[in-house]
């Protein structure tokens, strides 16, 4: 067994639960939606049995994160996914718009103990006045709003955030919210804009990052071991990956371990990330 994985306290696999032939209905305008639809090849849904199945082969130390290329609750299976894998002991965490998702399934979720690791806890995103966000609002979305406000606060490690101004159908229940930093997603974006040309005015909303010429690997805390499984068992190499250009293997075929890169591997994408580096600055070696 290499072990690879074990360099880092954070290994961290994302769950995409699904890939809609039109992709994610939010549709967020810095999520390259439609380079992913172009990419994907394979079942568009994860079923809950095969879901078993790839857990039933990790690490218990690997975390599972419900987040991936598209919204997870798309898939009604998905609350089902979360408990199977929380109660198989692995460490979980969400990051949803709420989409898809019901009362019934915020009520099933409020007692787990959300991994507050590097980019976990229970993420919810709310829909903003800008429409950054193309979340479908609906009357039984805000009553869904409005009850996970009552039970929030007795979530642990949950979160809010949306990409602009809390649009006015829920900011009666959370007047504001956090807004970060969006980026290109490793360059994705401007292989986005020829497929999604609102983004052509929206260069300035989102940064562009060039690291440079040669060798650059991972400096997320979860180092190289973020990696995402979408429906087909595919695993991309990180969720920047919208392109689906660096699948390390397939879970239905293979363990987790061998599909695992070596620590400090160099990859052609980090050049383009905000979170590429050097090898030689984290104890390696450049090539």
């Amino acid at each position: 067994m290499n072990n690879y994985w074990k360099t880092t306290p954070f290994p961290t696999l994302e769950i995409t639960t699904s890939i809609p032939p039109k992709g994610c209905v939010v549709d967020c305008v810095f999520c390259p939606q439609r380079l992913l639809v172009k990419s994907y090849k394979g079942n568009k849904t994860l079923s809950l049995d095969d879901f078993k199945t790839i857990v039933d082969k990790l690490p218990i130390e690997v975390r599972i994160a419900f987040s991936g290329f598209t919204e997870p609750w798309l898939n009604q299976s998905c609350t089902d996914m979360v408990l199977y894998a929380y109660e198989r002991g692995h460490r979980v965490s969400a990051f949803t718009t709420g989409i898809g998702m019901k009362i019934e399934d915020l009520e099933r979720l409020r007692h787990i103990n959300w991994d507050n690791g590097p980019n976990g806890g229970f993420v919810f995103h709310l829909p903003d006045e800008e429409y950054y966000a193309k979340h479908p609002i609906t009357p039984r979305y805000i009553q869904l709003v409005e009850y996970f406000h009552t039970v929030y606060p007795n979530m642990k490690n949950t979160y809010i955030m949306a990409m602009g101004t809390v649009h006015k159908s829920v900011a009666h229940v959370f007047p504001t919210a956090h807004s970060g930093q969006m980026y290109s997603r490793a360059g994705n974006l401007m292989h986005e804009s020829i497929l999604k040309p609102e983004l052509l005015n929206l260069k300035d909303h989102y940064k562009t990052v060039y690291n440079g010429e040669g060798n650059f690997t991972c400096n997320c805390d979860e180092r190289l071991y973020h990696n995402v499984m979408i429906p087909n068992g595919d695993v991309s190499l990180c969720c920047m990956d919208y392109g689906l250009e660096y699948i390390l293997g397939n879970l239905f075929e293979q363990d987790y371990d061998e599909i695992m890169p070596k620590p400090l591997a160099c990859f052609d994408l980090c050049k383009f990330c905000e979170n590429g580096i050097k090898p030689s600055k984290l104890g390696g070696v450049d090539n």
